[in-house]
Formats: C-alpha cells, structure tokens, sequence
C-alpha cells in the first residue's frame, strides 16, 4: 500500500475469473511505482511545500512582523503591538484525470509485461503532471503574465498583490508608493559577482511593515536545455579558488547552494537570455511563499468495459500551487527585465 495513491475496484472486478489475478498483480506494481521518489517527486519538492487539503480551495494570508521592543519605566506595562496583516491569496483546486486500457487480448495472450509498464506509465503521467504543473506556474509568472493554461485549466500565477510572482513592482500593503522588484536583467556571467549581489537583494527583501527580513538563497534552478551555463553554474559553485581567474583567492560561493537542474523547464536561450531562479528554502517555509496543495493524491478506478471486456484503469487528481508571498525567490537572466541588481532600489 502507499499514502500517495489509491486503488478503488468497481463491482465487476470482484471475483472476476478473466482479471482478478491480473488486478491484483497490477496494483502492487501500481503502489509500488506511486511509494518510489523519482525526478518528477525530486522537482516539486525542491520549489514548492506540499500541502493535503480538505477544502475546495486554500487561502492563505501574509503576515508582517512586530515592531521594535520599547523602553518602559519600572512597574509600566509594555507598549502593545499587532501583526501586520499582508495580502491574501485564494487557490482553488484543479481536477484532472487519465485512463489506460488494458486489452482482453493482452491478457489472453498472457503479455503481463506490456500491461505493467501501462500500469506504470499512468502513475509517471501523474507524476509528472505534478512536476509540470508546479515548473510552468513558477517559470511562467514573470512581467505582466497572471495566470497560465495548463492541461485546459486556468492557473493564476500571482501574489497576493495581484503582481507575477516575479515582478518589477512588488507593493508593500502599509507604504504607499513602496516597491520591490525581484525580476532582473542581468546573467551570471563568469565570475561570482553576480550570486553575491543577488544574495545581497534578496538578503535585504522587506516585509509589509517595511522590516528588513534578512533571507539568503541557498537554491539554483537551471532549465533543462542549457547544458554548457549549466556546467558553468556547477564551477561557480563548487569550485575550490575563485572561478575565471588565476588569483589563489578562495570561492566564497563554494558549498552554499543546492543546485536544481528542471528539465520541464526549457525556456529560450541566447547570449543575453540565460534565466536562473535562485530561492531561499528557509524564506519559503518561513513565509510560505509557495505551496503545492494535494487535494486529491492518485485516485484510481480499476473496472471492466462489459462492453469489450478490457481492464481499464482511470485515474482521477486535484492539485493546486499558490504564491503567497514573492520574497523567496528572484529570477535572473531576464532578457525583458528593465531593472539590474544595481538599478533597482527597493523603496
């Protein structure tokens, strides 16, 4: 058995002489396949937190910090502060499904290895339905873009300010006139100065109150179709010396990062255009800032077509991915980024 799919039967498969041992022998291999982590499970993971939910949607509310301690005179009560209550945000969950069909003639044929690997096939779809819903609303919510298409599902892809999640003009609820931007322009190029003025940004990102909240990240994430910057990256960052140069110098980059290589991720590549998401992990779970809500985990009807007497499976999901917050995450390599690490000012 497995907690991330379940196998319902329908009537006709109780002590079906033509299916029962097959169904049975089908299952294990389907629990079996849903229990092993494998790339898809490895991408989700690494930029989102996995959520159960039991509602129809989730909402999911910011909240700024308190204020400073003050001074009191002896025997005084201490001056009283609120949490500072940011933007909502609002998912509601999408439902998708699949079927295969497991030919009479298969079994009668006694091809066990063909209908295991459909078997298979239809939890790896579910899988990487997954891995691919959680890239494109991330890879995709970049300028003015606010919701995608995704397998014939509307996926907004904004904060709770109503801006991409990557944005130029991130609004900060209590300052007027206050933004942010963790959109930019520039490519890593060949040394590490570039990691360490991003690390800069996003270390000095303020929350709705306007406190410094001090984050670093500690993720890069690589498309899957730029295998020469990505063997660049991999130096940058596990380099012993300094990268590009012939100083003696230590690499202050070395061991700090996770690297994420997503190949659901293939965006256009050129000169000017290498984009990298870096992502605090620490800034995500303590600001929430994405979540990936499995509403409904794999949930698979095994039945016979009494009208051809094949063995289907069909398999049914409801998943979400919502983004909170923005201050987790900075997209570099933009090439229609106006702001650069240096340009942008943040209020």
């Amino acid at each position: 058995m497995s907690d991330n799919v379940i196998i319902r039967r329908s009537e006709n498969l109780a002590n079906n002489a033509q299916w029962d041992e097959w169904a049975t022998l089908l299952d294990a291999v389907i629990y079996d396949s849903a229990a092993q982590q494998n790339n898809y499970d490895d991408i989700v993971k690494a930029i989102a937190i996995e959520k159960g939910s039991k509602r129809w949607g989730e909402k999911s509310i910011t909240m700024g910090g308190l204020g400073d301690f003050q001074a009191k005179a002896e025997g005084e009560a201490a001056a009283q502060d609120e949490y500072e209550q940011g933007y909502d945000k609002f998912v509601r969950h999408a439902s998708f499904g699949l079927e295969v069909m497991i030919s009479k003639e298969l079994r009668d044929d006694n091809q066990f290895d063909d209908a295991k690997q459909k078997a298979i096939n239809l939890v790896q779809a579910y899988k990487r339905t997954r891995a691919r819903l959680a890239t494109q609303a991330l890879t995709s919510a970049v300028g003015a873009t606010t919701s995608i298409s995704f397998n014939n599902a509307t996926i907004d892809v904004t904060t709770g300010d109503g801006k991409a999640l990557f944005n130029e003009e991130h609004n900060l609820k209590s300052i007027t006139g206050a933004t942010q931007s963790n959109l930019f322009s520039d490519v890593l190029g060949n040394t590490t100065a570039v990691l360490n003025k991003a690390s800069n940004k996003m270390r000095n990102f303020k929350d709705d109150k306007g406190n410094v909240l001090g984050f670093v990240p500690d993720t890069i994430i690589l498309p899957g179709n730029d295998p020469e910057y990505e063997d660049f990256v991999k130096r940058v960052i596990g380099s012993d010396g300094e990268v590009g140069t012939d100083k003696n110098d230590i690499n202050t980059q070395r061991g700090k990062w996770k690297f994420v290589v997503d190949p659901e991720w293939t965006p256009q590549i050129s000169a000017t255009s290498h984009p990298v998401i870096l992502l605090s992990s620490q800034a995500m779970k303590a600001l929430q800032g994405t979540k990936f809500y499995d509403r409904t985990k794999l949930d698979i009807l095994a039945r016979e077509d009494e009208h051809t007497r094949n063995l289907t499976y069909n398999g049914f999901a409801r998943m979400s991915i919502t983004f909170p917050n923005w201050r987790h995450v900075m997209y570099l390599g933009c090439a229609d980024a106006t702001m650069t690490l240096d340009t942008a000012t943040s209020y």
